[in-house]
């Protein structure tokens, strides 16, 4: 599929993924694993995401190549969020680059706050998670506590709409269901000069997003496409 609108970039890696369904039928977000592999199996070693980012497990010995990445550490049990999806990694690489420092971030749907827990080591901060999963709130927390933030994120349970302020940033990895239905409440809460990084989207769902109701105030900036999941970069048309 190469229907894209023309002045975005667009990164195109490939592999393959497998998934699974939460049990929890209101929750539409998959659990998905990498390669198949048992979640914990696949950071038997630490993995490098991006430039400068590093995802491992607390006690991992760090290669002296990567001694000057930044380090995402996890001990995560049940939650949607290792680094190891194409979503997650999509995510990453694009907060990797629009985050300079002292952005106001919302990440929706945080998980294991991997997202939140870059976010913050990337320079951005405040940070708001949200997650309408009570356990995974705790696993964020415990999350961050293991990485040694303990300011400037904020980690509440409920949606997006449970975050009442505006952010130059708002990260939502979910799937396109989701993201169809909060596309007006992530303008709604981003600043005018916002970027939203949008995830959770397979490559034949790209086109429908974008022509969904709310997709059409969405001016696409960037396209990160990770083993057949796409991660959208947009800025919010306004109407004036």
């Amino acid at each position: 599929m190469r229907r894209f609108r023309r002045g975005m970039a667009l990164q195109d890696r490939e592999d393959g993924m497998s998934a699974r369904n939460a049990q929890d039928p209101c929750w539409i977000e998959p659990f998905i694993e990498y390669q198949g592999e048992r979640r914990g199996f696949w950071l038997r070693t630490p993995r490098p995401v991006g430039q400068t980012l590093l995802i491992a497990r607390k006690g991992s010995a760090i290669p002296a190549r990567w001694k000057e990445r930044i380090v995402l550490f996890l001990d995560f049990r049940s939650t949607f969020g290792t680094g190891g999806h194409g979503t997650t990694e999509g995510c990453l690489l694009a907060m990797e680059k629009f985050i300079r420092g002292g952005e106001r971030l919302l990440d929706v749907g945080t998980g294991t706050g991997i997202l939140a827990i870059a976010a913050r080591k990337l320079g951005a901060g405040p940070v708001t998670a949200v997650d309408i999963d009570r356990s995974a709130c705790e696993e964020a927390r415990r999350n961050l506590a293991l990485n040694g933030i303990t300011r400037d994120v904020i980690v509440s349970e409920g949606g997006i709409r449970s975050a009442e302020n505006r952010y130059d940033v708002v990260v939502a990895n979910l799937r396109t269901p989701v993201l169809v239905g909060i596309l007006e409440d992530v303008g709604n809460r981003l600043e005018r000069d916002g970027v939203a990084i949008l995830s959770g989207i397979l490559e034949r769902e790209l086109n429908p997003l974008l022509c969904a109701p709310g997709g059409r105030f969405l001016e696409p900036l960037e396209i990160h496409r990770i083993r057949g999941w796409m991660t959208l970069v947009v800025r919010i048309r306004r109407v004036t």
